[in-house]
């Protein structure tokens, strides 16, 4: 009789392509790091033992990876995170406080993620796409953000609701204030950060709503022509111009 529940390991066979790792590479060894569960679906994400040693390449081997984490050596959205395990996803802002540098997950066209050098200044906010909006007791709001978070705003009597879904919170870390509010809506900076056209990013010149799953539309206009796509697949990150940093993909 097969055992019950999640496998706690991982063959390197069957990971995600976005982990960008050689997958029939018997030197490395027949097992790899799986993501524990937490803020990101584990689909879509990278374990942290993986970003030190593969990407950054900053170790050699888990053994050096699991030194640096135990003396508080990563900071993940202003947290310090010890487990090798621990899921980093789309937007997740990575701390290295001993040599002075910092890094942001972005949607990636070759990988579906990547990682991004950023500066000090724009390593204490992050963006958070709001999945969904609930009401609770006292008739305050919860925002459920797609990193896991849930913010709770006082819900406004007089006038509308500021907050709507898909639209993008930028958020100081680790405090979670709310530092400005991107609207889902036309003429707004978006990124493509799921399906076929993952990565690109552009104006959003046009929104066609439609009845159906994933049938209602957002037009991205680049400097390479336009391109459609599922209100779902679209990521708000600025208004005029983007808020972070989009570096060149090779």
């Amino acid at each position: 009789m097969g055992s019950k529940g999640n496998k706690r390991h991982q063959k390197r066979l069957a990971t995600p392509g976005h982990l960008q790792i050689r997958r029939k590479d018997r030197s490395a060894g027949k097992f790899f790091l799986k993501s524990s569960a937490g803020p990101h679906p584990k689909n879509f994400c990278l374990p942290l033992g993986h970003v030190l040693r593969d990407l950054l390449k900053i170790t050699n081997n888990s053994k050096e990876s699991k030194f640096i984490v135990n003396k508080n050596g990563v900071i993940i959205d202003g947290v310090s995170r010890k487990d090798l395990h621990f899921p980093i996803g789309l937007m997740d802002v990575i701390e290295l406080p001993e040599i002075n540098k910092a890094y942001r997950i972005l949607a990636s066209k070759k990988h579906g993620l990547m990682i991004s050098e950023i500066t000090k200044e724009e390593s204490k906010f992050k963006l958070c796409r709001i999945n969904n909006i609930t009401t609770i007791k006292g008739g305050i709001q919860q925002l459920n953000l797609h990193d896991g978070r849930n913010i709770l705003v006082k819900k406004s009597k007089k006038k509308e609701n500021i907050y709507k879904t898909r639209g993008t919170l930028k958020i100081s870390i680790p405090n979670q204030e709310i530092m400005d509010y991107f609207k889902f809506e036309e003429n707004v900076q978006g990124m493509i950060y799921r399906g076929a056209h993952t990565g690109i990013s552009g104006k959003i010149s046009k929104l066609t709503k439609r009845f159906g799953v994933n049938a209602s539309l957002a037009q991205i206009t680049t400097a390479s022509g336009e391109i459609n796509t599922s209100y779902d697949y679209v990521f708000v990150i600025g208004k005029n111009d983007p808020v972070i940093d989009l570096p060149m993909e090779e």
